[in-house]
């Protein structure tokens, strides 16, 4: 967050549209979660952050790709910050339909993904929740 904006990850898929998701991805084997948060932020945003405190928790439960099967997915959001200077941009390597990075306001979170992060961003991701937010379906 920076003031009332969130940093996001802008997406255009052919068949979900557009929409928005937090930087994040996969650990890799003997990365701490700051390292990977750090390295992930680097790749697909093109920031140096600064990781914060962990705000919450979810167990993700969405349906694989191929319709039918449930994937657990858990989700760790960390408070970070970027530098006064830094400008939304596409890092070296962005995920997968990530066409820009930008700052949205509580306006455009109807389209945050996946959807409990829409809860989140009117309390500014941080705000009045517990830190476990349990069983999230998507």
């Amino acid at each position: 967050m920076r003031g009332e904006k969130l940093l996001v990850q802008e997406k255009h898929h052919p068949v979900k549209g557009v929409y928005y998701t937090l930087p994040g991805g996969k650990q890799e084997p003997g990365e701490d979660l700051e390292a990977t948060l750090k390295r992930e932020c680097l790749e697909e945003i093109g920031a140096e952050v600064a990781v914060g405190k962990l705000m919450h928790v979810a167990d993700l439960y969405r349906l694989k790709s191929e319709g039918t099967e449930r994937q657990h997915q858990l989700d760790l959001i960390f408070e970070c910050t970027v530098q006064d200077s830094y400008r939304p941009a596409l890092g070296n390597h962005p995920d997968p339909h990530q066409v820009a990075t930008r700052w949205i306001t509580a306006e455009d979170a109807a389209q945050l993904r996946p959807l409990y992060v829409t809860k989140l961003f009117p309390l500014g991701c941080t705000r009045g929740l517990k830190v476990y937010l349990g069983p999230q379906h998507d």
